[in-house]
């Protein structure tokens, strides 16, 4: 009988399944002869057809079956284009937006249901196809749709999770890091590529046992539940786990989840003892859906567009997350309850009081140019240190060193916020502020103030005086900024610890001369300045700085630019070239194809240039010549980041002493530049860099990356007015990045979702 009764369910299942089939391509025909015949015939055949093939496409007898030989290549060009917004061409007849995504969705269905999908959706998805969106018509202005974001669930940062783990009950020692994000080159958290998998929800279980143990054992309220013999009052339950749960999802729960969590323990408790019935609630609370990601639905009210406004508690998150690595600060979150974070001059008012706050860490800004111009990964490329004549001392490792004077020189420009992109690309003015610099200011701090310290006096105005000359605001900045060692992070600028930077000084240094001690470096650091070129009279380690570098010109000569984007022992032309070509050119390289031979030849006599010849045959310089030209200017870097006119072949058989060497052949151009699109050759990365700084298409490039950052996703084609209103607020401006992030974090694209 039993086995009768499931044939008869499989026959069933069987017949609903051909007849879904049947429904499913009626419905597709419909909706081709409804929507996507008209489309073509309206916007595509008057340039793709029999006797006017644009292209060499004609699109007049296409077939409906998207599969067949004839057709299948055309349609996924067709679904390309749309998606792109690459046809119709700007100065044609556009179709309204809502009808192009009908159009694309039944290209994309047909496709993957005959086992053709393309891969173009996903793909702009990724941060590394980002530039696949039409830059020219993104900043056009022809574009009119209203812009939003996709309404999402964004999970927690790793960084967020790292300042709020103490509110969960355990030792922070004990809790492992849940949400870990590839450290790839380039911005690493796009909402849509970071979710709770497997990995990440064991992580977060065990956490939340270890957490519920620990405030049953500590905590006494949970402690006189988990023991009691008898079954708790339901107002002291209910005080404990809302006491609980706005101390881990940061607000008060709501009626009904609060009942959801009584019911949760009643029913554990029927099962076991009362102990275990709350450790699972205490766990349930922990591993709320809000406590694992950010919630960016759009729960205001549905506007007739069908977009929906962040909720007030929505954008408290938003707006903290999108600057800090903390919660809400009450501020927010009493605007939030207070209905005063419901409007744009609302949203505006809460991001200029945290721009415009020194006692609120603003991390994530800072760490937007080290993910975009990922110099943050000097220190992950091995470099030999006998090549080098010493690249490292004692563990301490140079090119980490380098790339906290890159965030210095970072800093100081955005601290001015003035023409802040054109400064980064041609500054050249450089900060070796490392823990040595900062002790030799003390040292010299002391000795200017010797009498009035040794007395013990120390006034607020010579207290404010050391704190000026270390460039901060308080001695809260003090290890960010510097990295001190373990022994030093208690520096507190008290005269007890000028007087142990003092004796530490005198110690280390072992010399008597005045001058080495206030001036000059341990040894620790002696070769520290070499990627900078400093002889030995030029170095003064003292604050203020900079030291204005000669052969420089902003981030892309700096050392820790240079040797991230650098191989284990050689430079990098067609890398550097990829970067600038899609970072500051919005532009697109194509993948390597899996048949080419992509390996350089050794040769020792030859330059790396000369070896990279290679790349310039027919086959190979459709795509390089979309990199070399753009890298090549840098070889007059070294891959240490060393100024140099000619190239060491170092694997060659030393004379006198010296290795071999021929000039460097730094030539490069820029293809279609000029105002008759023309391409301009450059001599070397200088010129290069000065040619990029005034280009309006560089810093619409950068603005773009800026939006991914911050909005955690590719810009769209409905992104246009967004885009176009950041940078005019960035240009009107003066150049300030402050500017630009008001225009971005009070943007439809961020307060609206759909």
């Amino acid at each position: 009988m039993k086995l009768a009764f499931t044939g008869i369910v499989l026959l069933a299942m069987l017949f609903v399944g051909e007849a879904s089939c049947r429904a499913n391509a009626l419905a597709s025909d419909e909706t081709f002869d409804r929507i996507v015949r008209p489309f073509l015939q309206q916007y595509c055949t008057d340039c793709h057809n029999s006797s006017d093939a644009a292209g060499e496409v004609d699109l007049t007898s296409i077939s409906r079956n998207v599969a067949s030989d004839e057709s299948l290549q055309l349609w996924q060009n067709i679904q390309k284009q749309l998606v792109l917004d690459e046809m119709p061409p700007a100065d044609h007849e556009q179709p309204a937006s809502a009808l192009q995504n009908d159009v694309i969705s039944w290209i994309h269905r047909e496709l993957q249901e005959s086992g053709n999908a393309s891969d173009i959706l996903k793909k702009l998805e990724s941060p590394e196809f980002g530039n696949l969106v039409n830059h020219q018509r993104l900043f056009s202005g022809e574009v009119t749709t209203k812009p939003f974001s996709p309404a999402r669930l964004w999970r927690t940062s790793p960084n967020v999770f790292e300042n709020i783990k103490g509110n969960y009950g355990a030792e922070e020692k004990h809790l492992r890091q849940p949400f870990i994000v590839d450290d790839k080159e380039g911005i690493k958290e796009y909402a849509n590529l970071l979710f709770a998998d497997s990995a990440v929800v064991n992580v977060l279980l065990m956490n939340a046992g270890i957490s519920a143990d620990r405030l049953m054992e500590k905590d006494q309220a949970f402690k006189s539940i988990a023991r009691s013999k008898e079954h708790p009052d339901e107002s002291v339950l209910v005080a404990a786990l809302n006491q609980h749960f706005k101390r881990v999802v940061y607000r008060e729960p709501t009626d009904e989840e609060t009942g959801r969590y009584v019911q949760l323990f009643k029913k554990s408790a029927l099962d076991g003892d009362r102990a275990e019935a709350l450790r699972v609630t205490l766990m349930a609370i922990m591993l709320h859906h809000e406590s694992v990601y950010r919630v960016e639905i759009g729960l205001g009210a549905k506007e007739a567009d069908g977009r929906r406004m962040l909720s007030p508690t929505e954008l408290a998150f938003a707006v903290s997350y999108a600057l800090t690595d903390e919660r809400p600060d009450e501020a927010l979150m009493q605007a939030a309850r207070d209905g005063e974070l419901a409007s744009r001059g609302d949203v505006r008012e809460q991001v200029a009081r945290i721009l415009q706050s020194d006692s609120i860490d603003k991390p994530r800004i800072l760490r937007f140019f080290q993910e975009f111009f990922g110099y943050a990964h000097a220190h992950k490329v091995f470099k030999d240190e006998k090549r080098s004549g010493g690249f490292a001392y004692y563990g301490e490792n140079y090119p980490e060193m380098y790339e906290r004077d890159a965030d210095f020189f970072v800093m100081n420009i955005l601290e001015k916020d003035q023409d802040v992109f054109r400064e980064l690309l041609t500054s050249d003015e450089y900060y070796l502020l490392n823990r040595q610099t900062f002790r030799n200011t003390v040292y010299d701090f002391y000795q200017s103030n010797k009498e009035q310290l040794d007395r013990d006096e120390f006034p607020e105005s010579k207290q404010k005086e050391l704190l000026d000359r270390l460039n901060l605001k308080g001695w809260h900045e003090l290890n960010k900024k510097y990295h001190l060692h373990n022994f030093n992070r208690g520096f507190n600028g008290s005269v007890q610890a000028i007087k142990q930077i003092v004796k530490e000084a005198r110690a280390w240094k072992n010399t008597k001369d005045e001058e080495k001690l206030r001036h000059g470096m341990q040894p620790l650091y002696k070769k520290y300045p070499m990627v900078y070129d400093l002889r030995d009279d030029e170095q003064d380690f003292l604050l203020p700085q900079p030291y204005k570098r000669p052969n420089r010109a902003g981030m892309l000569t700096h050392p820790a630019w240079l040797i991230a984007h650098s191989l284990n022992d050689s430079t990098d032309p067609i890398r550097r070239g990829k970067w600038i070509r899609e970072r500051l050119l919005a532009g697109v390289v194509p993948d390597v194809p899996i048949t080419v031979d992509a390996s350089i030849p050794e040769d020792h006599t030859k330059t790396l240039r000369e070896r990279l010849a290679v790349t310039e045959q027919q086959e190979c310089w459709r795509c390089h010549q979309k990199m070399n030209p753009l890298g090549y200017p840098f070889e007059i870097y070294d891959d240490f980041g060393r100024f140099r006119s000619r190239e060491e072949l170092d694997k060659l058989p030393k004379k006198n002493g010296q290795s071999p060497s021929k000039p460097v052949n730094a030539i490069g151009f820029l293809e279609d530049w000029d105002d008759n699109g023309d391409a301009v050759d450059v001599q070397d990365a200088l010129e290069l860099i000065a040619e990029l700084a005034d280009s309006d298409r560089v810093r619409q490039s950068i603005i773009r990356h800026v939006f991914r950052y911050f909005m955690g996703r590719n810009e769209m084609i409905s992104d246009s007015a967004t885009l176009i209103a950041a940078d005019r607020a960035y240009v009107e401006s003066g150049g300030s990045f402050n500017a630009l992030l008001m225009s971005l974090l009070t943007s439809d694209s961020f307060l609206y979702r759909k």
